[in-house]
């Protein structure tokens, strides 16, 4: 086994050597529940943006769940509205009314209960208290958009607990560093962070996004990085200059480089 992860680890810093801008394997690691749960000790506010109902990313913060309590997390916020609070608090309290607990049909799957279970199963002394922080259907479309709505919460949480330590588990679109709208967008909303940074100047805040690997996607990193076994994390800086951030394609954002929309990324 230890000759096979040698052999593995040599094989994906030759491949990132040649694929990768600058001396690739000084950018990456293979090793991703250290990189996420390092970036939670040093951050108050770590935005992790996932895509939706993959069970290798829910899987893999189930396993990482016990451990939010070393790094000092307290909160875990999720993308659930938050009128479903009190129902997501008896389950965390009972174990019982998992399944009345209304989740987005985008966001459903057995997965995602299932680290809701994990999290349970984990005690009020080892788990973060679990928030629902994204706006309520039935105020959709009103003054406030989603993102401004879930970087409120956010920031209550914060002023109510100053020594709160925050993983805000969301789609990948509410994760990015800003949202430099297109100049025909007349009435685009501010990211999430945009906001928190606003309000909070003095938050430490990480942004990082799941990429899962789809030849299909016009992403630099799933084509380049997708093909090597297992996952890789990395942050990013100007050597990531031109490379295309498939997850923003959807927007009408005006160009921006990777790094300036997230500080890091993990490829499955």
């Amino acid at each position: 086994m230890m000759v096979r992860t040698i052999r593995i680890v040599v094989c994906m810093i030759a491949y990132l050597s040649s694929v990768m801008p600058c001396s690739g394997h000084e950018h990456f690691t293979g090793d991703i529940q250290a990189y996420i749960l390092n970036k939670l000790a040093d951050h108050d506010i770590v935005l992790m943006g996932t895509t939706h109902r993959q069970p290798a990313i829910l899987d893999l913060t189930a396993r990482l769940a016990p451990r939010f309590s070393d790094r000092g997390v307290t909160h875990l916020a999720l993308e659930i509205s938050s009128d479903q609070q009190a129902r997501l608090d008896r389950f965390m309290d009972t174990g019982a009314g998992l399944s009345m607990i209304r989740i987005p049909s985008a966001i459903d799957c057995p997965t995602y209960r299932r680290l809701l279970a994990a999290l349970q199963r984990l005690g009020p002394d080892r788990r973060p208290r679990v928030i629902a922080i994204d706006l309520p259907k039935a105020s959709y479309g009103g003054k406030i958009s989603r993102d401004e709505y879930m970087a409120t919460v956010l920031a209550m949480t914060m002023q109510s607990h100053p020594r709160a330590k925050i993983l805000a588990m969301l789609g990948s679109l509410h994760v990015l560093r800003r949202l430099q709208w297109a100049n025909r967008i007349t009435a685009g909303h501010p990211a999430i962070r945009t906001c928190l940074s606003r309000w909070r100047p003095d938050l430490r805040i990480f942004s990082m996004v799941h990429i899962v690997h789809d030849p299909s996607q016009d992403c630099d990193f799933s084509r380049r990085l997708g093909p090597l076994p297992g996952m890789v994390a990395m942050d990013l800086d100007a050597c990531f200059n031109g490379w295309r951030l498939g997850i923003t394609s959807c927007l009408a954002l005006q160009p921006s480089q990777p790094w300036e929309l997230v500080d890091g990324v993990i490829v499955h």
